[in-house]
């Protein structure tokens, strides 16, 4: 399983803020969320395919909302974006 690092999660955060003029809220919220999909215990992946590490994401990205507004959209974005990259 492929991880997201915070600074590739930052792009699609950047991209998505100025298409939708919201802003990142905070960085530490958007780099826990970037640590989802890659995430391991001991050694191995926590899940056993893309399609149910990007829905994690997403999830992630609801819970902690990292942008000001519009998190929602963004989490559909950026579970699609990893979907599309790590698949």
């Amino acid at each position: 399983m492929r991880g997201l690092s915070a600074e590739q999660l930052l792009a699609i955060a950047d991209e998505y803020c100025s298409f939708h003029g919201c802003h990142l809220r905070s960085f530490g919220f958007l780099t826990a969320c970037a640590a989802v999909p890659g995430a391991r215990l001991h050694g191995v992946p926590v899940f056993d395919s893309v399609s149910a590490a990007a829905t994690a994401l997403s999830s992630a990205i609801v819970a902690l909302e990292p942008l000001s507004d519009s998190n929602a959209g963004f989490a559909e974005v950026a579970g699609e974006v990893y979907r599309r990259w790590a698949g």
